[in-house]
C-alpha cells in the first residue's frame, strides 16, 4: 500500500465523474458516520456524497452524449418496453413497487446511501483472516508435498500435476483443527444516515413482522426475533444457530482426518449468528456477527475528533481537510495490517514439514535436516527485508478541478527512499502518456541474499537429489555445472562489480509513450488508412556511473557469446557451428548511445527493435530505439506539472495523460474493427489491402460511431498525478486529477 496506493484507484473511480463537482457543499468530516465508529475497528470504508456525485454525472454533457448513443438509447427503450409489457419480470416488479409501503422502502434505501454511509469490521475479523492465511499456507505446503511424492527425475519435484487432493484436504483440516481458537464469526457493521426517520421506524416495524412470520414456520426459531434497545437505539434482532451436524454428516472424510473434523465442529457447536437492524439517532445501522455486544461500543454522543476512531492517531490527518467535501475514507488497523502483511510464515511452515516432505520424496534424515537449516536461514534473512506493519488510512474529496486524495501508511522499514528528488522524472520523455518512478533504499532488496539462497538450493539439489536421479539426468546436470554454472557466477560478478554500484541511486521507472507511428506493425498485416501510434512501453533506470554501467553492458555482450559456446558444448547439435548472436547496431544520439538488435526476419516494422540506451544519468530499455534515445535526454516533465510537487524529495511519483492515452488507442480500435469486418466478410485479409472506411459495413459503422462517442466522453479525465513522500512517521501518497466536461 505504500507506493501509489490510491493512484490507480482514483483513475478507475473517477473516469465517469466528469463535471459539476466543484459546486459541492462541504461539511465537517467529524459530523459523518465516521464519528460513530469505535477506536478498535479493524477496517473501515466510508462513502460520502454519493447522490451529489451521481447528480453531477447525469447532468454532465459527457453523460448526455453517451445517453444519446443508439445502443444506449435502445437499451433504455427496451427496459421501458419490458416495464409496460404485462407479465414481464420488470412489469411485475413495477406493479409491486406501486404499493405505498414498497415505494417508501425504496425511497428510504435511496436516501440511506445518498450522503453518508460506512461499513466497518470489529477486531473479531483478525482471527478469521489469520486462519484464512494459514489455510492458504497449508494448501501451498500440500502442493510441495505433492511434488515431493511424484515421479519426477529428482524425487518428484516436477510432479505438480500429481498433487493429491486427499493430502491437501488432510493438511487443511489439520491446520484448522490446530487453530480452532481462530474460528469466530466476525462482526460487520453498516451505517447509513437518513433524513427519513419516520419511514425508517415504519420499515423497521414491517421487517420485524416479516421476520416473526418466518420464525413461526420453524420451531427452532421460536425465540429468534427480539426487539432490543442497543446504544440508545431501537433494534430488531434475528438469532439463529446453523445446524452444523448436517454439514458434518455430508462431509466425506478419510479416517486419518476424523479427529480433526470432530475438533472443528466441536469449536463451531456453540457459535450463533445474529442479524440486527435498527435506528440510532439519524442513522440506520445493520450488524452481522455472533452477538450484538459490539454495537454497545458505537459512539453516539457526537464525539468528533475526540472519541472513537476519529480520536486515534491514524485519523488525525483528516483534520487538515476536515472542511473539504469528502467522498471516501478508508482505514485498516495495525493489527489487521500485521495479519495481511507478507511474512516468513510460508517458509517456516515448509521448514516444519521437511521430515514429511523428505519421507514423501524418499530422502534421508540428513536431507531433511539440510533442507530445514536452509529454509531457516532463508527465513531469518528474508525477515530483515520485511517492513514493520502499521495502520493505513486514505481519503478523497472533491477539489476545484476534479478529485484529490491522500493515503497514509504508518508501516516502518519500508523499501522506499524519499530523501532525495526523483531526478529520473526528467527521463520519462517530457510529455508521456503515463509514467511512474520510484527510489528504493540501497538495502531494500539484497542481491547477495538472493544469490546465497540460490547457491544453498543448488547445493541441496546436488547433494541429495542428483545422486538419486537416473544416469541420463546425472549427465545433464554434470554438463550444466560444467558449461552453464560458471557463466552464472560470471553474471553475478558482473552485476556486483558494475551494475549494482552504477545503479546505487535506486531509481527505476516505467513509461508509456506513443510518439512513433506506423501504417502497419507487421508486413503480413494490411495497412491502415491513418497512421497508427506505436504504443511504446519502456523501463528507465537511474545511473550514477555511466562508465561503469557501459562496462557492465560490454561484459554482458561478451558473456552472451560465451553462453552460445556453452550451450553448444552441452548439446552440439542444438546450435549451428557458425552461429553467433548478432552484434547490436550502435547509434550515437544527443544524450549518449543506443544499442539495438534487428528483428528483420520477424517482418515487424523496422522501428520495432529491442534497444538499450545509455546516457549520463539514465539507461533505458525499450522496443523502439528512437524512444530509448529520446528518454536519455533530460527533459522537464510536463504531463500533470501544474498538479504536482515533483521537484521536492519524493519516494515515488506517477502521472497519466488520460485524454492522450484515449487518443492513442482510438486509431487502433478503428483499425481492428475494420480488420474484423473484412475477415468476417472475405474469410481472410490481404496484406496488400489498405483498411479505410470502405472496409466498414453498416454494422461496423454503427459500432464505431458509438465507440467513438464513449471514448470522447472518457477523455473528460484529462490528467491524473500521484506523489509519495516518506515522512518521519509515515509514508504519504497525495493524488489529484483534472476532470473536464465535454464542450458540447
Amino acid at each position: 500500500m505504500a507506493v501509489f496506493p490510491r493512484f490507480s484507484a482514483c483513475v478507475v473511480a473517477t473516469i465517469l465523474l466528469i463535471t459539476g463537482l466543484t459546486a459541492a457543499s462541504a461539511a465537517d468530516v467529524s459530523d459523518t458516520g465516521l464519528s460513530m465508529i469505535p477506536a478498535d475497528a479493524a477496517f473501515v470504508s466510508s462513502t460520502l456524497r454519493l447522490r451529489e456525485q451521481y447528480d453531477a454525472i447525469v447532468s454532465s454533457k459527457a453523460f448526455a452524449s453517451v445517453r444519446k448513443l443508439p445502443a444506449v438509447k435502445k437499451f433504455f427503450d427496451s427496459l421501458e418496453e419490458q416495464r409496460v409489457q404485462p407479465g414481464s419480470p420488470l412489469s411485475i416488479v413495477d406493479t409491486f413497487m406501486q404499493l405505498p409501503e414498497n415505494q417508501q422502502a425504496v425511497d428510504l434505501l435511496t436516501d440511506m446511501v445518498a450522503a453518508d454511509t460506512f461499513v466497518y469490521g470489529e477486531p473479531s475479523w483478525i482471527k478469521p483472516v489469520a486462519l484464512l492465511k494459514k489455510v492458504q499456507q497449508a494448501q501451498q505446503a500440500a502442493n510441495i508435498l505433492g511434488m515431493a511424492g511424484g515421479d519426477g527425475a529428482f524425487g518428484g519435484f516436477d510432479g505438480l500435476e500429481d498433487v493429491s487432493r486427499l493430502q491437501t484436504s488432510r493438511l487443511i483440516l489439520k491446520t484448522v483443527a490446530d487453530n480452532t481458537d481462530l474460528i469466530e464469526i466476525p462482526d460487520l457493521v453498516w451505517g447509513f444516515r437518513t433524513t427519513m426517520g419516520e419511514a425508517a421506524v415504519t420499515q423497521l416495524k414491517r421487517l420485524e413482522v416479516l421476520l416473526q412470520l418466518a420464525a413461526q414456520a420453524n420451531p427452532d426459531l421460536a425465540n429468534a426475533v427480539e426487539r432490543r434497545t442497543i446504544a440508545g437505539g431501537e433494534f430488531v434482532t434475528f438469532t439463529f444457530k446453523p445446524d452444523y451436524s448436517v454439514f458434518r454428516q455430508q462431509m466425506l472424510v478419510d479416517e486419518e482426518s476424523t479427529e480433526d473434523v470432530d475438533a472443528i465442529f466441536e469449536a463451531l457447536a456453540d457459535i450463533e449468528v445474529v442479524l440486527a437492524i435498527g435506528t440510532v439517532g439519524d442513522r440506520v445501522v445493520l450488524s452481522l456477527g455472533d452477538s450484538t455486544n459490539h454495537l454497545e461500543k458505537l459512539v453516539v454522543s457526537g464525539g468528533g475528533f475526540e472519541k472513537g476512531l476519529l480520536g486515534t492517531k491514524p485519523l488525525t490527518p483528516l483534520k487538515d481537510h476536515r472542511d473539504k467535501p469528502m467522498t471516501a475514507v478508508s482505514y485498516v488497523s495495525q493489527e489487521m495490517m500485521q495479519v495481511l502483511a507478507p511474512s516468513t510464515a510460508e517458509i517456516d511452515q515448509l521448514a516444519s514439514l521437511t521430515d514429511q516432505i523428505a519421507e514423501e520424496a524418499e530422502l534421508s534424515a540428513e536431507a531433511a535436516q539440510d533442507a530445514r537449516d536452509t529454509l531457516q536461514t532463508i527465513s531469518t534473512q528474508y525477515a530483515k527485508w520485511l517492513p514493520t506493519p502499521g495502520p493505513w488510512m486514505a481519503y478523497s474529496f472533491i477539489a476545484e478541478q476534479g478529485y484529490e486524495g491522500y493515503a497514509w501508511d504508518w508501516s516502518r522499514n519500508g523499501p522506499l527512499d524519499g530523501t532525495k528528488r526523483l531526478d529520473l522524472l526528467e527521463h520519462v520523455g517530457g510529455a508521456p502518456l503515463a509514467a511512474a518512478a520510484l527510489r528504493l533504499r540501497a538495502d531494500a532488496y539484497r542481491f547477495d541474499d538472493v544469490v546465497a539462497w540460490a547457491d544453498m538450493l543448488r547445493g541441496f539439489v546436488t547433494k541429495h537429489l542428483v545422486p538419486r536421479a537416473d544416469e541420463d539426468a546425472q549427465e545433464r546436470v554434470a554438463a550444466f555445472e560444467q558449461h552453464i554454472l560458471p557463466l552464472g557466477q560470471k553474471f553475478v560478478d558482473i552485476v556486483r562489480r558494475t551494475f549494482r554500484p552504477a545503479m546505487a541511486g535506486g531509481q527505476i521507472g516505467f513509461v508509456i509513450d506513443a510518439k512513433s507511428k506506423t501504417s502497419r506493425v507487421q508486413q503480413a498485416l494490411p495497412k491502415a488508412e491513418e497512421m497508427l501510434p506505436l504504443v511504446e512501453p519502456a523501463i528507465v533506470i537511474g545511473v550514477e556511473d555511466s562508465a561503469l554501467f557501459r562496462e557492465g553492458m560490454n561484459d554482458l555482450f561478451a558473456l552472451s557469446d560465451e553462453l552460445v559456446d556453452a550451450v553448444r558444448g552441452m548439446s552440439p547439435a542444438s546450435v549451428p557451428a557458425d552461429y553467433r548472436i548478432a552484434d547490436p547496431r550502435k547509434d550515437e544520439v544527443e544524450g549518449g548511445s543506443v544499442w539495438s538488435w534487428s528483428l528483420e526476419k520477424s517482418g515487424l516494422d523496422d522501428q520495432l527493435r529491442p534497444a538499450i540506451a545509455l546516457g549520463k544519468d539514465a539507461a533505458v530499455l525499450s522496443l523502439v530505439p528512437k524512444q530509448a534515445g529520446r528518454l536519455i535526454v533530460a527533459t522537464p516533465l510536463k504531463t500533470g506539472e501544474q498538479l504536482t510537487k515533483f521537484a521536492e524529495p519524493l519516494a515515488g511519483a506517477a502521472t497519466l495523460d488520460g485524454a492522450g492515452l484515449i487518443e492513442a488507442l482510438e486509431p487502433w480500435v478503428v483499425y481492428l474493427a475494420r480488420y474484423v469486418a473484412v475477415q468476417q466478410r472475405e474469410g481472410s485479409v490481404d496484406a496488400d489491402l489498405t483498411l479505410d472506411a470502405g472496409a466498414e459495413d453498416q454494422q461496423v459503422k454503427e459500432i464505431l460511431e458509438q465507440v467513438r462517442g464513449v471514448l470522447e466522453a472518457a477523455k473528460s479525465l484529462r490528467v491524473a498525478t500521484a506523489e509519495t513522500a516518506v515522512k518521519p512517521d509515515a509514508t504519504v501518497t497525495h493524488w489529484r486529477n483534472v476532470i473536464r466536461d465535454m464542450p458540447r
